[in-house]
């Protein structure tokens, strides 16, 4: 009787043995490698950047939009952990740049430099892109714009070159930065509201535009104030106005074109921005978007934008891609009206 006790006994417990390991088999195969039903596995945390990282400069050595960007970037590598390798790609109304960018790999580890010029020239086709084809990364700041002469111009002030532009119809040549961008769209808005004509004549980059005023191949120029302060305080350039909504600090003696009642020109800042490759993971999107606001807190960079008299305009990924977008659709109608 013992005996057959035992053998039943013995017999549940290798019933017993076979439903727990069968269980577990079906566990094993069900369940995340290395968690539980509970906490499934998670992939390990991504280290981004873990080597130098391609920054894109569109335009020249030596322009503002150059030196904007190796300052930037050199600060930057503080609270990246990474160096930043500036990538000179000009031409094309910074297309060149752009599609250099587009050729490499959407990870994070190439990425340019452009400002609201980008936006204007795709929104009027000069470039072959569209907002689709891009990622704003953070825009950073932004700098006013100018009309400015020679000192030795016979231009003292932006009602001198009204009336001068009114007696000669389409003589004044005036140069700025590529065709279709920011300085050039600041002009036609100058020339529609003050009622006059003149010639844009359009240079590849700021310091050729300068170069140009400063050979006397042009009249005056429109520009962003960082290509000229260094000439205005040396006493050879004269601004006539700028486009703030209030006079700018360092130029407390220069009148606003609001003053000079042409009501639609305020505050036509020329911003600058980062932006990546589509397909970029959005955690290296937001990482680099978060060191960003760091290095416009840090000391070098404070002292940088006072020299250069610029202003704040950061906006982190979410809120300069909105920004961004509206820009340019707002800026297709510019171009509607400009054709």
């Amino acid at each position: 009787m013992i005996g057959k006790i035992k053998s039943v006994m013995a017999s549940v417990i290798i019933l017993s043995l076979a439903f727990t390991l069968a269980a577990c088999g079906s566990q094993s195969q069900t369940q995340p490698a290395g968690g539980t039903a509970d906490s499934p596995s998670t992939p390990p945390e991504d280290d981004y950047p873990n080597k130098p990282i391609n920054l894109v400069i569109p335009f020249s050595p030596g322009v503002a939009g150059d030196t904007f960007s190796r300052t930037f970037a050199k600060i930057a590598e503080k609270y990246v952990g990474q160096p930043f390798v500036p990538v000179n790609k000009e031409g094309g109304s910074g297309a060149v740049g752009v599609s250099y960018m587009m050729s490499q790999p959407a990870d994070g580890y190439t990425i340019t430099y452009h400002s609201s010029t980008f936006a204007y020239t795709m929104a009027s086709g000069q470039v072959p892109f569209k907002t689709k084809d891009i990622v704003p990364i953070a825009s950073i700041n932004a700098d006013y714009q100018v009309l400015a002469v020679l000192k030795e111009s016979p231009f003292s002030t932006f009602d001198d070159f009204v009336r001068y532009a009114k007696a000669n119809p389409g003589k004044l040549k005036v140069s700025g930065s590529q065709t279709k961008g920011t300085n050039h769209v600041f002009l036609y808005k100058i020339l529609k509201e003050a009622g006059i004509e003149a010639n844009y004549i359009p240079y590849d980059g700021g310091s050729k535009t300068l170069l140009a005023l400063l050979g006397g191949n042009v009249d005056a120029l429109v520009s962003s104030s960082s290509v000229v302060n260094q000439h205005v305080d040396s006493g050879e350039v004269r601004i006539l106005a700028v486009t703030g909504s209030e006079r700018a600090p360092n130029r407390p003696d220069v009148p606003t074109f609001k003053e000079l009642g042409l009501t639609n020109i305020v505050d036509e800042n020329l911003w600058r921005a980062f932006f990546g490759k589509p397909g970029i993971p959005q955690h290296r999107l937001e990482k680099l978007s978060k060191a960003f606001e760091q290095v416009i807190q840090d000391p070098e960079w404070r002292k940088f934008m006072e020299t250069d008299q610029q202003i704040d305009f950061y906006k982190n990924t979410a809120d300069f891609t909105e920004y961004f977008n509206n820009y340019v659709t707002d800026a297709e109608e510019v171009f509607k009206n400009l054709e």
